[in-house]
């Protein structure tokens, strides 16, 4: 599909500036959007058609255009090329878009790890299912994802994000909801491991939800999240003589969740960034004292990354991360809160969690790049949304530290109330399709040692 932006008017030329350092551009073209409608690309760009720019600033401008194309998680390559006549500019972009439906097998064990499911010998402690995901629905970056699990654990989701409901692309809405059935959950944590009760009657725990969000993305690098939701759980009558503080008000809570949150991200890359910062910023409140059993649970999250290009192949990151709750109100087990719960984590005590109501973390990568990124093409796959790769490989050193108050379970728990930290080093390979392979070593402050796998980028 070829999209143009349209052609200026000889009166948008008379106005331009005598100097020759600045150009007007004439015309956008778009090349290679196929699914994606053009005014998603449009609005992306940090330029438009009559706009009179700076040479020396123009490049740049293209370059966070491509920045903003690709951290928008549409397309595998982006490519803007200029062309001038002076006074005269012509802008073209180029994309290769992702594939975007996928239907992702689920087969997973319902246990703890796949020894345990070998010693049972219990084909029924099996989760099978399908994970209907669609990236770029409607060719608007919306995205729609639905999720039926059977077997051992049920589990029905729904989630639909729409980034634009306005005409200046600026308004968005999401709505999700889902019902999710487990026969196992964890009651409780002795040693700052999870303890966990499995039923062999029914489920253990049933949740219930539905969320709705809405956006506000008024320019390219910062954009604000409101969401409200509505939760019900329901848990069998063992979990709470295991555990009374696991849901002290009964066996079923209804409450109503609120959240607030602000991003400002200037990363180059989201899923592997070596150069700019990120801030977040939110607020949750579970429980209004609406319904009975209810909720009053306050928490204020923050977090901070910086990324930094020290000398041509080496790299320097870090973030800062802080979170606050309402330490006089003991919120029920169920609702963790902690080092070790996704997002607050720091590496070395991955088979840990340390549970507290005040949280703050520090973590930090120095990289090197042993392998540039390479483009290559693999000529006996036909589609151009995967005969187009890229790799490049770092390796790295890190350090983290982390501190969690807890004033309630601190003395079965001793990690809590202490300076924890952890260091070591590890390899990441990045690829196509948001890739990321991580491997590392890792020693921490207990002298626990191990090797690490993960998805994710560290920071």
């Amino acid at each position: 599909m070829l999209s143009s932006f349209g052609m200026l008017s000889s009166q948008n030329i008379g106005n331009i500036s005598k100097d020759d350092s600045i150009v007007l551009i004439d015309e956008i073209s778009i090349v290679g959007n196929k699914v994606t409608k053009s005014k998603i690309i449009f609005r992306e760009l940090e330029f438009a058609a009559g706009d009179n720019i700076p040479l020396e600033t123009l490049d740049s401008l293209i370059t966070k255009s491509q920045q903003n194309l690709m951290n928008r998680g549409l397309f595998n390559f982006v490519t803007i090329t200029k062309t001038i006549n002076y006074p005269l500019c012509d802008l073209k972009v180029s994309v290769v878009e992702r594939w975007y439906i996928w239907p992702v097998p689920i087969v997973q064990f319902a246990d703890r790890n796949i020894n345990s499911w070998i010693d049972k010998k219990d084909l029924s402690r099996v989760n099978y299912g399908i994970d209907l995901r669609i990236d770029n629905f409607r060719g608007q970056m919306e995205k729609l994802d639905v999720v039926i699990q059977g077997g051992y654990d049920i589990r029905l989701f729904f989630n639909w994000e729409i980034p634009y409901i306005s005409k200046n692309q600026i308004f968005g809405m999401g709505f999700s909801g889902g019902v999710q059935l487990n026969h196992e959950i964890a009651y409780s944590t002795v040693g700052n491991k999870e303890q966990f009760y499995s039923s062999s009657n029914g489920f253990a725990q049933q949740i219930k939800f539905i969320n709705t969000t809405f956006s506000f993305r008024p320019k390219y690098n910062y954009s604000y999240g409101f969401n409200i939701g509505y939760n019900q759980y329901t848990f069998q009558d063992t979990v709470l003589e295991l555990n009374p503080q696991f849901a002290s008000g009964g066996t079923t809570y209804d409450y109503f969740s609120v959240h607030y949150g602000l991003k400002l991200d200037y990363r180059d890359y989201k899923p592997f960034p070596l150069d700019g910062y990120y801030f977040d910023f939110s607020m949750t409140k579970l429980g209004f004292g609406i319904f009975n059993n209810s909720i009053n649970y306050f928490s204020v999250q923050s977090a901070f990354d910086q990324y930094v290009n020290i000398y041509k192949r080496w790299y320097f990151a870090y973030n800062l991360s802080a979170k606050f709750t309402n330490q006089n109100e003991r919120p029920p087990y169920f609702i963790k809160t902690g080092l070790g719960y996704y997002p607050i984590s720091i590496r070395g005590y991955e088979l840990y969690v340390v549970d507290g109501q005040m949280i703050g973390l520090y973590k930090s990568n120095f990289l090197f790049e042993v392998l540039p990124r390479k483009k290559f093409n693999i000529n006996w796959i036909k589609s151009t949304k995967f005969n187009k790769i890229f790799f490049e490989i770092y390796a790295h050193v890190f350090f983290d530290a982390a501190y969690v108050s807890n004033t309630t379970t601190y003395k079965l728990n001793p990690l809590s109330n202490q300076l924890l930290w952890s260091t070591g080093i590890g390899v990441d390979i990045i690829s196509y399709y948001d890739l990321v392979f991580r491997i590392e070593y890792s020693v921490n402050k207990q002298n626990d040692r191990g090797v690490y796998i993960s998805f994710v980028a560290p920071i």
